[in-house]
């Protein structure tokens, strides 16, 4: 390099280290008066030395105050200040707010979106605090999608609701939400015989849940029928149809009421016994018609009674109609002893005389005598035989008889026969 070359080269090393420096650096004024001074004179290289010495410890000054000065203000320029905000140590300089510098990642933190009291469509469902439990979840709800009572209809038949019975709910102990009472049904069933019980059902986010069933016995074709459903919250009554013995497959005779009572404990409606409802049958709702009765020998004769329910609902006669015979004047002559059977009829079974229940079906008695006098035997001509059935007033004429002797009636029993 010729000392022109060196001279120019220091020069513009020295300028431009001086303009990176502030104006306050207290260098910067003598730098560029020594780089303005420098010549590179052939006769001057001697000079150079001792011109180049301070030059550079310049330089190395120039350098130091640059890193101090310069250094944090060329980092700012070339990219967002990442520094964190000096905080004031005196209370008259306010703190700058989180707004005026980079926000911290606590303060950029979305808050949690507001409940809403039910289950998103992306989070597992939860169980709601009873707080929470909507009241009426059960308006709108899908019978073909509730779990309903295992068994109850035939296989090829579906559950549904019925018209016979108005769904209720009910608010018990224990309990975020009311339960839904569902009285249910087999669709497709043309008879009576099928059971119609009441499904009792709780909220739960999941859906709801079947919490028990009501006056059903799993695996009874001819289960109860409920007809009325009563009482408030956990004491309920319920009025249910029933089958006897004698019952075809198409009628329940029998009438009950029932009490549930709601145990907080078991979480489910505890039965009572059921009470017998069935209602005495009266004389205006019975028609009697009889029919006369002579054994094969000849000697014994009777009248075979039969009872129908004239009334929309089963009523029951149990025990021993009134049997009498009075004289054309209508003054007593004897009264008919009671007896469980005899040579026309009556009751042959063990036990006492059963309640039978009147209901499509009838029920019967047979009253007879003997048309003979023996030794010993009670006997009265031209007798009129008079009944009336069992629990009644209603008394009935059956026309005078030749001879009436040893006279006896037998209890009420099932069917037309007067044979139970």
């Amino acid at each position: 390099m010729t000392p022109d070359e060196l001279d120019t080269a220091v020069r513009e090393e020295l300028r431009a280290q001086a303009r990176l420096a502030p104006a306050s650096a207290p260098v910067k004024a003598h730098v560029l008066q020594a780089a303005r001074a420098l010549t590179m004179e052939d006769k001057h290289v001697g000079g150079l030395r001792a011109w180049l010495v301070p030059m550079l410890a310049a330089a190395a000054v120039l350098l130091v105050t640059l890193g101090v000065t310069a250094g944090p203000k060329l980092l700012r320029s070339d990219g967002p200040d990442r520094t964190p905000p000096a905080v004031s140590s005196t209370s008259d300089s306010p703190t700058p707010s989180a707004s005026a510098t980079s926000p911290s990642p606590s303060s950029t933190a979305k808050p949690p979106p507001a409940s809403t009291g039910a289950a998103s469509a992306d989070a597992a469902p939860n169980p709601a605090p009873s707080s929470t439990a909507p009241q009426d979840w059960y308006r709108n709800l899908d019978v073909n999608a509730l779990p309903h009572t295992p068994g109850l209809c035939p296989e090829v038949l579906t559950i549904g609701t019925t018209d016979r019975l108005t769904a209720r709910a009910v608010s018990v102990p224990g309990e975020p939400a009311p339960l839904w009472l569902l009285p249910v049904t087999c669709n497709g069933m043309t008879n009576a015989s099928h059971p119609l019980p009441i499904e009792v059902f709780r909220y739960s986010p999941d859906g709801p849940r079947l919490v028990q069933t009501l006056a059903y016995e799993p695996g009874d074709r001819r289960s109860i029928m409920v007809t009325a459903i009563n009482g408030e919250g956990q004491n309920l009554v319920l009025a249910e149809k029933g089958y006897s013995p004698n019952d075809a497959l198409c009628c329940r005779s029998l009438r009950f009421s029932q009490d549930y009572t709601w145990s907080t404990a078991r979480s489910r409606f505890v039965a009572g016994p059921q009470v017998d409802t069935l209602l005495q049958c009266t004389g205006d709702q019975l028609t009697v018609t009889s029919t006369p009765l002579t054994s094969q020998s000849g000697d014994a004769r009777g009248m075979l009674l039969t009872y129908v329910n004239d009334g929309k609902e089963p009523c029951t006669l149990t025990g021993y109609p009134g049997a009498a015979i009075v004289d054309a004047a209508g003054q007593p002559l004897a009264d008919a002893a009671r007896t469980p059977a005899g040579a026309l009829g009556g009751y042959t079974s063990e036990g006492s005389a059963p309640r039978v229940v009147l209901y499509n079906r009838p029920g019967s008695a047979v009253i007879e005598w003997v048309a003979a006098q023996h030794g010993g035997s009670r006997c009265h001509s031209e007798a009129t035989l008079l009944s009336t059935p069992p629990g009644t007033t209603a008394t009935r004429s059956y026309g005078a008889q030749p001879l009436v002797c040893d006279l006896q009636v037998h209890p009420v029993v099932f069917d037309g026969d007067g044979k139970g």
